[in-house]
């Protein structure tokens, strides 16, 4: 068993570092982009890193995003350990501090590193844990490629989701997946809120006892999260960010007649909604252990635009996309295979 377990591990090792490798310009690609900030705007995460490395507090940043520690020192051991590399032909904002490409360059490798390993990791949960036809499997991988575009490229979004698909990959060894959501509180709130609800889930709807120490472990992680945040603000003196000066529920309206609230939020909302629609009206669970009330996982995580802003609603939904895309692709297998069959009949 051992001996299958490290060829296997070598193998998807040894993927990871050809698919690394071979997309190489995805890197650049998104490195430049993110040094193009005034064209391509996202949270700068770089702050944080500049007062790690200088204590000049007009850069320790506020909440949430100050609290999101396992990213950060991440990056901030990236920023130390790997050399930094410039790219020439562009014009850098004279007023940015002088760490601002190097701590660039450490988001954008880990961000690259991320979106890769979370195609391996999918990989490895739908043909080794869920055991998946490889018509399916094939199926996962090609979406997999396109919804990870619609998360955010430039910040710790890509983490969140690889955290999150490695707690479900472990979802049945019971100390190990224990262990990764108690620790969720230092990843991001993105995590909790989508296993805790998937793991009630589990537990109320589906009956499954044996996940009621990984809930409670959700539970407490949530606790120690609220915990985290009073601390920081009370004793720490840290405020939240005045992007969440203007949070309300009108943040969750959209308008239908709006472009960028089509592209950015209706549409990656819809798509995450589609699997569970059509599982409403074909009742086809294609021996894959969910219940029809994961409908709401992408629905809970739309109330973080309360805070985070209409445009970013197709943004909070789709880090569900690991939780029903095995769903959409058994059902794409499903409906190509009777397609098929009726035309050779």
């Amino acid at each position: 068993m051992n001996y299958i377990f490290k060829n296997k591990f070598v193998l998807y090792f040894i993927f990871s570092i050809l698919l690394l490798f071979f997309s190489y310009r995805d890197f650049l690609i998104t490195y430049r982009m993110m040094l193009l900030d005034e064209y391509f705007l996202y949270y700068h995460y770089q702050n944080i890193i500049v007062y790690y490395e200088t204590g000049d507090l007009n850069f320790a940043d506020a909440l949430p995003m100050s609290a999101r520690f396992f990213g950060l020192w991440l990056q901030f051991i990236v920023f130390k350990l790997v050399p930094c590399i410039t790219i020439t032909n562009i014009d850098i904002n004279p007023n940015y501090n002088d760490l601002f490409v190097c701590t660039t360059f450490s988001l954008a490798l880990i961000n690259y590193i991320f979106k890769y390993l979370i195609i391996v990791l999918f990989l490895y949960y739908m043909h080794g844990i869920l055991k998946r036809h490889i018509v399916e499997t094939l199926f996962s991988i090609i979406f997999c490629f396109i919804f990870i575009n619609y998360i955010e490229s430039f910040t710790f979004d890509r983490l969140v989701v690889f955290y999150t698909l490695l707690i479900l990959v472990f979802l049945n060894t019971r100390y190990i997946s224990i262990v990764l959501i108690l620790f969720s509180f230092l990843v991001s709130e993105k995590v909790m809120m989508v296993i805790g609800p998937l793991l009630f889930i589990k537990l109320i709807f589906l009956k499954d006892k044996n996940k009621l120490p990984q809930f409670i472990s959700a539970v407490i992680s949530v606790l120690l999260y609220i915990c985290m945040i009073l601390y920081l603000k009370e004793f720490q003196n840290f405020e939240f960010s005045k992007v969440y000066d203007g949070a309300g529920f009108h943040r969750l309206f959209l308008d239908f007649t709006n472009k960028s609230h089509i592209s950015n939020s209706i549409l990656p909302i819809l798509f995450c909604l589609i699997p569970y629609l059509i599982f409403f009206i074909d009742k086809k669970k294609n021996d894959l252990n969910f219940s029809g009330y994961e409908f709401f996982l992408p629905i809970i995580m739309i109330f973080l635009g309360f805070g985070g802003g209409e445009h970013n609603l197709g943004r909070y939904a789709m880090h569900t996309f690991i939780i029903w895309l095995p769903l959409l692709s058994s059902q794409l297998n499903f409906y190509f295979q009777s397609l098929i069959s009726n035309n050779e009949k």
